[in-house]
């Protein structure tokens, strides 16, 4: 009896046990099969970070389509990323090339890179059949204080010569040349480009019918329908109206524009409204040099319109004896050296000034140099070549007696 009753008393410890231990021991197994449920619930978003453009949010590292790091960016840098949203694993396609960013180091934005003149009017040059060969680590700055640094050898077809720059990512970037082993020979293009550009000088644009176009009797006077006649046949016939930074690289040669390209330049300020409502319309570029006196550069805002100098108050013919021009001839050097500041300075402390009349003398260059221009222009009825003196640049001065035919030979 006494051995029943200790296997009863173990049996009922057993039993005892079972109910305290199975219970807990399957509320730990649902536990953990719900963790594991919960972990092959977890999807990374790889589109998170996505979008067209995106900013480097810290410096980060670059790789190669294997996903070997070849290389560093720099916080602040502002890429495009592949349109078709390519990912491998976890890394982002940059755009135009065979770079990946991990996308954890970049945040979309807004913020285009296209946002400076550069960017807007380089696409239009004709590329050099020459590239560089980089060192095998080497910098491609794509301005200021942003860049990429690559740890493999590289060419680029060159955009702008002496600078070095080239097209990276939609960027006109540029390469230090201290970074660049060798220039070689390479048939980037077989497109065809111009050794002078036409520069055209207007100044009034007038409606005949009106007030102001009754009063307007000058040859200078042109009708807003002679004037839109000739930016038509500019726009009809694929003419590039180039940017003033643009003609100054053709001049000195860093430069390859289009066959078809021309410059287009306003005097004074006054009577500019209609010219400004031409440009517009056909998306041609033209540059204001604008008396300073005159009115605000606010009143001529436009996309297609910058302002550079004609003196702030020395358009006054003259005031110089034995000469009409203005009174950068002769007036005393230093009232000469504020006047051309205080243009200067009012035009977001431009390089480009235009001479009043078209008259100029050696003094009067001097005293440009020494105020900060780099760029003048003058008369001259004839195309501006690669190599011309910067201070002497030749125009086409036209007139309400002009003939399309004559316009027409002007700039071909």
């Amino acid at each position: 009896m006494k051995k029943l009753a200790i296997i009863c008393i173990s049996i009922i410890i057993i039993c005892i046990t079972l109910v305290i231990v199975l219970p807990n021991d399957k509320k730990n197994a649902d536990e953990n099969i719900k963790k594991e449920e919960k972990k092959e619930e977890v999807i990374i978003d790889y589109k998170v970070n996505y979008n067209l453009f995106v900013k480097v949010n810290k410096d980060s590292s670059i790789y190669d389509e294997s996903k070997k790091k070849v290389g560093n960016i720099s916080n602040g840098t502002i890429i495009e990323l592949d349109s078709e949203y390519e990912i491998v694993d976890e890394y982002y396609k940059i755009k135009d090339t065979n770079y990946y960013i991990n996308y954890l180091d970049v945040s979309p934005t807004e913020q285009e890179i296209f946002d400076n003149n550069a960017y807007k009017t380089y696409k239009n040059y004709i590329v050099y059949n020459e590239n560089i060969i980089t060192n095998n680590s080497y910098k491609i700055y794509l301005s200021d204080n942003t860049y990429l640094e690559l740890n493999k050898e590289e060419n680029y077809p060159i955009i702008i010569k002496d600078d070095e720059r080239i097209e990276f990512n939609n960027h006109l970037a540029y390469i230090n040349k201290n970074d660049v082993k060798e220039v070689v020979g390479n048939n980037n293009t077989d497109l065809n480009h111009t050794n002078a550009v036409a520069v055209l000088n207007y100044h009034f644009t007038i409606d005949e019918n009106s007030d102001e176009g009754r009063e307007c009797l000058q040859s200078i006077c042109m009708d807003q329908t002679q004037v839109e006649e000739e930016i038509k046949y500019l726009s009809d016939n694929n003419f590039y109206a180039t940017t003033m930074e643009d003609f100054y690289l053709f001049v000195t040669g860093k430069i390859q524009l289009p066959e078809k390209s021309v410059l287009i330049t306003i005097d004074d300020g006054w009577y500019v409204s209609r010219m400004r409502t031409i440009l517009e319309k056909y998306q041609m570029m033209g540059t204001l040099f604008l008396i300073g006196w005159l009115a605000s550069p606010d009143d001529y805002k436009s996309d297609y319109i910058e302002i550079h100098s004609h003196t702030w108050d020395m358009h006054t013919p003259g005031v110089c004896n034995g000469s009409h021009g203005g009174g950068i001839l002769c007036l005393d050097e230093n009232k000469v050296l504020e006047d051309l500041k205080k243009s200067r300075e009012s035009l977001n402390n431009t390089e480009f000034f235009c001479y009043p009349f078209y008259e100029y003398n050696t003094r009067a260059i001097d005293l440009l140099k020494q105020a900060g221009f780099k760029m003048a222009f003058a008369g001259g009825g004839r195309k501006a070549k690669v190599g011309d003196d910067l201070y002497i640049i030749p125009r086409f001065p036209l007139s309400n007696s002009t003939s399309i035919n004559t316009f027409i030979n002007y700039v071909n």
